[in-house]
């Protein structure tokens, strides 16, 4: 069970109390000029999809329309030859997106030019997602030519294929998240003990980098003084290793998740200063020490400052003041990155909060940095949370009414200002809309998960990634806080309500917002 870090007041929701698969496309041809040959079959399984039917067919009223490639990352070929006889036939059909392979559908009817005549009129085609050129075809997942008979006009070739956003080949024709995004930066999933092995195809075909989500923080590893237990995280990290993935650790010093003897003095009473600071540095020491190599980026302080921009202190509420700013002050964050800089130089280390389109936190988070700069602390870069929601607040006094593209490429411009890197680290986007009260029969399911609301999921998604993108020399990793929606922290409320804040649905399969991630 994960921890419900933020819940209900942090999302600033008041709680009462289709598989989409590959994207197809379509293709026609308009017609050349008389009988073709006999089109190429579908293409078959593989890396490429095969190639057409190779004989001379007879001649026919019209190209065979490209069957659907069964798999593979290229479009399927067209025919090497087609009918021997009649006239110029019909430009090759695009055909639809394959069951299987990353390309285009398979390459139409078309083959090789005609034997003789002149050049007809193709069809156009439109390719499918991440098609590569079909054999014997023109560049992208469309028509190839179609192949006139003797005598006839030879049928042009179609034009060229909507080749689609390309990518890596994942698997029934869906393009790999982060080989798509491999020139931009790492895409990172949250994993815990279970759900590394029990979605181990998702996360393995679209994404390269893992954050533990509660087995490397404090309660998880360091659950009495000095006895440390790193079985389940280190299951992980060997599992990230295993298959080329980066491991952040997250998180070394919160204000949550710390067993009660970390500022017990033993008896009743708080632990000094000095005890409190001695039981930091030790952890983190260790801590790191024990992955070092192996976790290239911590989140080493997490959450220190509040929505107005003051420090996060010990006369708020039990379940989210800060003990550590209460015993040692401000300071404690300063100790805390030179602790980790000490332990693991090589590591990057990072200042975590989430909020950051919030104007005012964004400027306690900046000028905390500046002065940590400004005495020499090393501290590498920030991790913006971004648990966002499908649509900004429409109260002006709820956080969420900042929750736009703009506001965050405030915080991203500011943070960078200072030569720091910017991550997006928990990254989630809920159904639920902050301010509103949402009673039982409200909830969402998966039957009133609509087309609609998948489909403005997936367009406010494509808003925040084309701003990453944008920021791309700044922004160094970009991680979801889950894999699939069957997986969530977001449907672990007390409430029982669900939620599908993901790119992939509960059976694993890409959503539209997936497909609006990597259309671009």
């Amino acid at each position: 069970m994960r921890s419900l870090k933020v819940l209900a007041v942090c999302l600033g929701v008041t709680l009462g109390c289709s598989t989409a698969g590959s994207d197809p496309t379509m293709g026609g041809g308009a017609t050349g000029g008389g009988n073709a040959g006999t089109g190429g079959g579908a293409g078959a399984a593989g890396a490429i999809a095969g190639t057409g039917g190779s004989g001379p067919g007879v001649g026919g009223s019209s190209a065979g329309a490209g069957g659907p490639g069964a798999g593979g990352a290229m479009a399927g070929a067209g025919g090497t030859a087609g009918g021997g006889g009649g006239s110029g036939g019909t430009g090759a059909a695009g055909g639809a997106v394959g069951t299987g392979g990353a390309g285009g559908g398979g390459a139409g009817a078309g083959g090789a030019s005609g034997t003789s005549g002149g050049a007809g009129t193709g069809g156009s085609a439109v390719g499918g997602r991440g098609g590569g050129a079909g054999t014997g075809g023109v560049t992208g997942g469309g028509g190839a030519a179609g192949r006139g008979g003797t005598g006839g006009a030879a049928g042009s070739a179609g034009a060229s294929g909507r080749g689609g956003t390309g990518g890596g080949a994942g698997t029934g024709g869906v393009p790999s998240l982060y080989q798509k995004y491999a020139s931009y930066f790492p895409i990172g999933a949250a994993v815990d003990s279970g759900s590394y092995t029990t979605h181990a195809p998702v996360l393995k075909t679209h994404f390269n980098s893992v954050t533990a989500e509660n087995e490397m923080k404090w309660d998880a590893l360091e659950p009495t003084e000095n006895s440390f237990n790193y079985a389940a995280a280190d299951a992980i990290v060997n599992f990230a290793m295993t298959n080329n993935m980066k491991v952040r650790g997250h998180t070394l010093v919160w204000h949550s998740q710390n067993p009660s003897w970390v500022f017990s003095n033993g008896s009743g009473g708080m632990a000094t200063r000095d005890v409190v600071l001695a039981r930091m540095r030790n952890h983190i020491t260790k801590v790191m020490q024990h992955f070092k190599g192996k976790v290239y980026a911590w989140d080493v302080v997490n959450e220190a400052i509040n929505n107005d921009g003051t420090f996060r202190d010990g006369t708020l509420a039990d379940d989210k003041k800060s003990l550590w700013y209460q015993i040692v002050g401000e300071s404690y964050i300063a100790e805390a990155f030179k602790a980790a800089y000490a332990a693991d130089p090589t590591a990057k280390l990072f200042y975590n909060d989430y909020y950051d389109y919030l104007p005012a936190k964004q400027q306690g988070i900046y000028k905390m940095l500046m002065n940590l700069k400004a005495q020499g602390v090393v501290v590498n870069g920030v991790g913006m949370q971004c648990h966002l929601n499908i649509q900004p607040s429409t109260d002006p006094t709820n956080q969420a009414y900042y929750q736009d593209v703009t506001h965050l490429e405030d915080a991203i411009k500011l943070y960078s200002s200072l030569g720091l890197e910017v991550q997006v680290t928990e990254l989630d986007l809920s159904l639920y809309v902050p301010g509103i009260t949402y009673t039982s029969d409200m909830y969402y399911t998966a039957a009133t998960f609509t087309d609609a609301l998948k489909n403005q999921q997936a367009d406010r998604y494509a808003q925040f990634f084309t701003l990453f993108r944008a920021y791309r020399s700044v922004i160094t990793g970009v991680t979801f806080w889950g894999i699939a929606d069957d997986n969530t922290w977001l449907s672990e409320f007390s409430s029982m309500r669900k939620d599908f804040p993901l790119l992939f649905d509960t059976n694993h399969n890409p959503k539209p917002a997936f497909w609006s991630v990597v259309n671009f």
